[in-house]
């Protein structure tokens, strides 16, 4: 379902009616709430619902401000909401992902390291993405490569003719964002699967480090006072 096509928009009412069938009338509207993290096209959604625009869009996290509420007919309510993100992001991985996808504000965040991150992801899952878009084999490439091989294809250098590794970066990230590079999927439920389970071993592990590290402490502190 994509808003550039007004058909799989005009479908949205009826489907959220289907889940609330005893709403929809005068007396209970149709409430149809649009929520997500930020920068995702929440407005652009709700602006293609209404066939107008009445809710500011950008490319950039939240500028929705406020929850917006407005009528689709008189049955049904539309409200838009700022983006919801979590309190705490417990994997390096999901921050980059976020990032990548700018979700996150670019204050918030080294670009480049983002496009090393999303370089790495590409390289893994589709190489001839890159290969299409850019024009350079990827094998034997990491990250740090890939946002290199944009800055030569690109001619973008510095004065001393080395690479303008930031330009680059910004490049591969806008062209991710904008879809030029294809149809793009940073996770499928197995990969996240993946990186949960390695996520849940290396927490263990620090637990286990810090568990000895009490350990020898408390036993330290115990010799201390035995000896005094």
């Amino acid at each position: 379902m994509t808003t550039k096509k007004p058909a799989d928009v005009a479908r949205i009412p009826q489907l959220a009616l289907s889940l609330a069938p005893h709403r929809g009338v005068p007396t209970k509207p149709l409430r149809i709430m649009i929520m997500g993290i930020p920068n995702v096209g929440k407005s652009t959604l709700m602006n293609a619902l209404l066939k107008k625009r009445v809710a500011k869009v950008g490319d950039e996290p939240a500028v929705t401000k406020t929850q917006q509420k407005l009528y689709l007919d008189k049955h049904t309510v539309l409200v838009d909401t700022p983006g919801l993100m979590w309190p705490k992001i417990e994997m390096d991985s999901d921050g980059m992902m976020l990032a990548a996808s700018h979700a996150i504000g670019t204050n918030a965040l080294i670009e480049e390291e983002v496009a090393f991150f999303l370089g790495d992801l590409l390289l893994e899952r589709y190489p001839q993405l890159l290969t299409a878009r850019y024009g350079f084999k990827t094998d034997g490439m990491d990250g740090i490569a890939v946002v290199e091989n944009v800055a030569s294809r690109r001619g973008f250098r510095v004065r001393g003719g080395e690479y303008d590794i930031e330009k680059a970066a910004h490049v591969l990230l806008h062209d991710y964002r904008t879809g030029a590079l294809g149809r793009i999927s940073l996770e499928t439920p197995e990969t996240r699967a993946v990186r949960i389970a390695a996520h849940e071993v290396e927490m263990a592990e620090k637990a286990r480090i810090a568990a000895e590290k009490a350990a020898a402490k408390a036993e330290e502190a115990a010799r201390g006072k035995r000896g005094t």
